[in-house]
């Protein structure tokens, strides 16, 4: 019997895809799948183009050239343990590169170099770097109020928070759940359905105070401040915050030379699921990891953003992704396996972790991995220098 689009299956999978990204193995029990103790994206979520309401954007086929080169020895050997160490686990995809160099692309069936990836939570670093152009636009300022331009919000606590604020994961809202999401079951079928929209539940229960919290003081995880972010981007552009998607093609993703297909997830009023559902292919998550590495070094005004945004703005209180100790612009800092390091993480084992003082990245996508692993093999590579 065909699955409706209404069906629990369906909504279990919207679920699993706006989920926040790595927890510790007894977290999710009660709301995600997980495989020995691990959480668990299925092949149909890792590789699917999303919802038919979800944002599509055909290849362009004309992006930025990226190069290719022989690994030195010291590498080669690197390269030698990650792919062994690859085979044992339930990965699909990773890629090493350095700077424009991609020095080694390793797939597992279905993964191709056709594929579109999900991203899981690495979705809320391309929503903090989509900000820093809004921010060096004019268009809005860090200290911004969400209720300034989002006047639907005046009332609420969410409201008073900054896009600052939201940046950093310190709107003071209501706390993620255990498993890292904020939103009911409930609020998640209402959004699948479209009775209800994002807008919806930040006027609602998202949008409420956590207990003494104030905006900017209290780092939590969750999912309403990197949704916020993107309204507030979209808004500052007279769309109310609507149709993010659109303009981060027009202002955002234009700027790395993109090459192929991609989906991202949004509600079926517009407003963008902005932390966690953009899917790109393997060598497109490449052209973002090396924008953002670029971006890092300018002197200008996206290159200071992006610079606050890969160091620790505020703690982390180490309840999910317990090894990391900082937190930039909806980012990883201070990672206790890998110094001078910072990351995108996603649940389930998506992962970019750029070195802070080389031009190595590393991009990892999985079914069923925890940070430890990930860790691993991108240590590996990021210390492979000569």
């Amino acid at each position: 019997m065909k699955e409706s689009s209404h069906s629990p299956g369906k909504i279990a999978a919207v679920v699993a895809v706006c989920l926040g990204s790595f927890l510790s193995p007894l977290t999710y029990a009660q709301t995600l799948p997980q495989k020995d103790g691990r959480p668990l994206v299925p092949d149909e979520w890792l590789f699917s183009p999303g919802q038919s309401f979800h944002y599509r954007f055909p290849a362009t086929n004309n992006g930025r050239r990226l190069l290719e080169r022989a690994p030195s020895l010291r590498e080669a050997k690197a390269i030698e343990k990650i792919e062994r160490y690859f085979s044992d686990i339930p990965s699909k995809a990773y890629l090493l590169g350095d700077g424009d160099n991609i020095i080694k692309v390793s797939f597992k069936a279905p993964a191709s170099s056709t594929t579109t990836l999900l991203s899981a939570s690495i979705d809320k670093t391309v929503t903090a770097m989509s900000a820093g152009i809004a921010v060096c636009d004019g268009k809005i300022k860090m200290e911004t109020k969400a209720k300034e331009l989002l006047p639907e919000l005046a009332g609420t606590h969410i409201g008073e928070s900054t896009l600052r604020d939201n940046l950093m994961m310190a709107s003071g809202t209501v706390n993620a759940m255990d498993d890292s999401q904020s939103l009911t079951r409930d609020e998640l079928a209402g959004l699948v359905t479209g009775k209800i929209s994002l807008m919806d539940l930040m006027r609602g229960r998202l949008g409420q105070q956590q207990g003494w919290q104030k905006p900017g003081e209290i780092f939590s995880y969750k999912t309403q401040d990197p949704t916020l972010v993107g309204m507030l981007v979209s808004a500052a552009y007279g769309k109310n915050g609507k149709d993010f998607r659109e303009w981060q093609t027009d202002h955002f993703f234009s700027k790395m030379g993109l090459n192929d297909r991609r989906f991202q997830g949004r509600d079926q009023f517009g407003y963008a699921w902005a932390e966690g559902n953009t899917r790109l292919t393997l060598h497109d998550w490449a052209r973002f990891a090396l924008f953002v590495q670029e971006s890092r070094k300018k002197d200008d005004c996206f290159g200071n953003f992006v610079r606050k945004g890969t160091t620790t703005q505020i703690k982390t209180d180490r309840r999910f992704a317990k090894m990391y100790g900082g937190y930039g612009y909806l980012t990883w800092t201070d990672n206790d396996d890998i110094p001078n390091s910072y990351s995108a993480l996603g649940y389930g084992g998506q992962a970019i972790v750029w070195s802070s003082k080389s031009d190595k990245y590393f991009i990892v996508f999985s079914n069923n991995i925890n940070p430890p692993e990930v860790h691993k093999m991108a240590r590996l590579w990021l210390d492979a220098e000569d």
